[in-house]
């Protein structure tokens, strides 16, 4: 139960943000957005991880797939997010952006292994459905 209750936390946080990132995006244009955004998320871990002392680093390839990672949803991803934003709104854009589960059981399925279940193919499927429902197709 805890890690639903951590899951729900997360998704709470993460429905607030878009909403700070629309007003945001009004006034400063997506590049600079995006390093401003990522810069508070640095700061923020760099002062919980001192206050918790928790912050032990061995640079690896566990080091070198986070940092493509960063990459990828940080940079990338967010662009992409940023740029759906403007354009049609937080209502749309993050429903839309909110089928990664799905690519994600996909990706699991061909780079781990991992047996994709009825229940996670249901998903799946609704998880389109949802996307059809808000996309304007």
């Amino acid at each position: 139960m805890k890690g639903e209750i951590l899951a729900l936390i997360a998704a709470l946080l993460w429905g607030i943000v878009p909403i700070l990132d629309k007003y945001a995006l009004q006034e400063v244009p997506t590049y600079p957005a995006i390093v401003i955004r990522a810069f508070g998320g640095f700061a923020a871990i760099l002062t919980i991880s001192a206050i918790l002392k928790d912050f032990n680093f061995n640079f690896s390839k566990a080091a070198v797939l986070l940092l493509i990672s960063g990459a990828i949803s940080g940079a990338f991803g967010m662009i992409f997010y940023f740029e759906a934003l403007k354009s049609i709104g937080a209502s749309r854009a993050v429903p839309i952006t909110a089928i990664y589960p799905m690519f994600t059981a996909v990706f699991s399925l061909i780079f781990l292994s991992e047996l994709i279940s009825a229940r996670v193919l249901i998903g799946i499927v609704l998880i389109i459905v949802g996307i059809i429902l808000v996309s304007e197709v």
